[in-house]
């Protein structure tokens, strides 16, 4: 650990007020860390940012970790590798489109920290075996503790998400800086620096080598205290209202309009630019960044569960980070690294953008007004008429070739809305939850046959088979094709249970 002097200012005396990280994420499912760590109310900025403007604006020391810088280059990567997953493609992994990766845990979806660990670091050993550069991610420095370490490895997750689909299945003016680590954890840094080249990003190599070298040498003792006088706004550039110093190389997107995929203007400049003032207030053209074009999101890896022990698929996040900014009891700043775990929820919308992108579709039909289903079936046949998936092996049934399905033996009955060359069908059984008050729907797969001319059903099908034998996938269509989708038409993530299950819950 070493601190040095910076500016020659007087430190602020009061401590500023805090809220328990807990209350940040108050809809966190689980949080990795004490959910009772004091932290600054957040101001939309992220928090390596906010800790560098706040501790500079206020006469703050600042504590700097080689987890939370770590964690800021890698998330920079993961979106630059997200944005151009296709050019890094051969670089990364060797298949195509989405590979999945399932983890097997015992018992119901994990509820506390240390099972989601578990979890992580099971995807980030399947993810290792599978793709190559993920080590580059891993916060494995002195001080790194298992939240850091959970923390770097989920943001891999993110950065491969475009290359695979998580499944788990569920059975049985700063006064002062202090640098913590060693000065090996910062060459570490250095080192891993150079390996951004290798995916596309030489400008930004270029630009974050030299501040590397820098904190390689005030870990050692050495600080330039000129080059930290610049980490925030340059001396010579006070009175703009954008930042100029050197952290904001930290951040090879910047915002344009919704997402964050502008890159970052700064890069281009030699490390000891901007120089100067801008002519006025409105010289807009004046080098520099606004807080709010950073990217302050943390890192997500949607995990679909397959709850056998529940007999339901959902879907959850995992988050990790930079998760605000925490004050030491000397009254120092420091971003603080992280993970939770929240609920997702898969938007039936973007399935039917990868349909949509990748198989074969026709326009919504205008006759579709008495389509009987639930949120989601009317979401889909608004944008699509009828479908061919899977070179064939699946096909969406336009609404004028639906049919119900009577169940023998029940009151239940399906309605076919997607047909498959293997001679079954993916139906839809429509039930009454008590509890709720709402209708629910579950998806069954089946093969159906007509109806006997002596059965006394009025319905012109009827299922093949003993409930016993038919599967139920769930109550979530977007859960159930993307499950197709991950997986080539095979369903293979999404039993939830059998039919005949189904009818003894709900015997009418």
């Amino acid at each position: 650990m070493m601190r040095f002097e910076v500016d020659a200012v007087t430190p602020a005396a009061e401590p500023l007020a805090t809220r328990p990280l807990g209350e940040l994420y108050a809809d966190a499912l689980v949080i990795g860390g004490d959910p009772a760590t004091p932290m600054l109310t957040p101001d939309g900025v992220h928090p390596l940012f906010s800790a560098v403007a706040q501790a500079f604006a206020q006469h703050r020391p600042l504590v700097l970790s080689p987890d939370a810088v770590w964690l800021t280059v890698t998330q920079g990567l993961a979106r630059h590798i997200r944005l151009h997953a296709e050019e890094l493609r051969a670089k990364l992994v060797d298949h195509e489109g989405r590979a999945t990766l399932t983890v097997t845990v015992d018992g119901g979806m994990p509820a506390d920290a240390a099972g989601w660990a578990y979890a992580v670091e099971l995807f980030e050993k399947g993810l290792a075996e599978k793709a190559r550069g993920t080590a580059l991610f891993e916060c494995d420095f002195t001080t790194s503790t298992a939240v850091e370490r959970i923390a770097g490895r989920v943001v891999a997750l993110d950065a491969y998400a475009e290359y695979f689909a998580l499944w788990m299945m569920c059975v049985c003016g700063i006064p002062a800086i202090t640098l913590t680590g060693t000065v090996e954890d910062w060459r570490k840094i250095r080192e891993r620096v150079d390996a951004l080249a290798d995916f596309g990003l030489e400008t930004w190599c270029r630009s974050l080598a030299p501040i590397a070298d820098e904190f390689v040498r005030a870990a050692a003792g050495e600080p330039d205290i000129a080059f930290w006088q610049r980490i925030y706004n340059p001396v010579d550039a006070y009175g703009g209202d954008r930042a100029t110093g050197w952290i904001t190389r930290f951040y090879p997107y910047l915002k344009g309009g919704v997402t964050f995929d502008v890159p970052n203007p700064m890069l281009d400049l030699p490390l000891d630019e901007p120089r100067g003032k801008p002519e006025s207030a409105f010289d807009f053209d004046f080098p520099g960044i606004r807080s709010t074009a950073v990217p302050a999101t943390l890192a997500r890896a949607v995990v679909h569960v397959n709850d056998q022990i529940e007999g339901r698929n959902r879907a959850v996040a995992l988050r990790a980070g930079l998760v605000g900014v925490t004050q030491d009891a000397d009254g120092a700043l420091r971003p603080l690294p992280g993970w939770h775990l929240e609920a997702a929820t898969i938007e039936i919308d973007e399935v039917i953008d990868r349909i949509e992108r990748d198989h074969q579709v026709t326009a919504p039909e205008s006759d579709n007004d008495w389509l009987d289903g639930s949120a989601e079936v009317q979401r889909l046949y608004m944008r699509i008429g009828t479908g061919t998936l899977f070179d064939g092996a699946w096909r969406i049934l336009p609404v004028r070739e639906h049919c119900r399905a009577a169940v023998p033996g029940s009151d239940l009955d399906l309605t076919v809305m997607f047909a498959r060359t293997d001679g079954t069908c993916v139906a839809a059984a429509t039930t009454y939850d008590l509890e709720s008050a709402d209708l629910r729907t579950h998806w069954v797969v089946c093969e159906i046959v007509p109806t006997p001319r002596d059965d006394d059903t009025w319905r012109k099908f009827r299922i093949r088979g003993n409930p016993s034998d038919i599967r139920v996938h769930g109550t979530s269509l977007a859960l159930l094709l993307a499950d197709a989708l991950d997986h080539g038409g095979r369903l293979t993530h999404t039993e939830t249970g059998r039919l005949d299950q189904l009818l003894r819950a709900h015997p009418e």
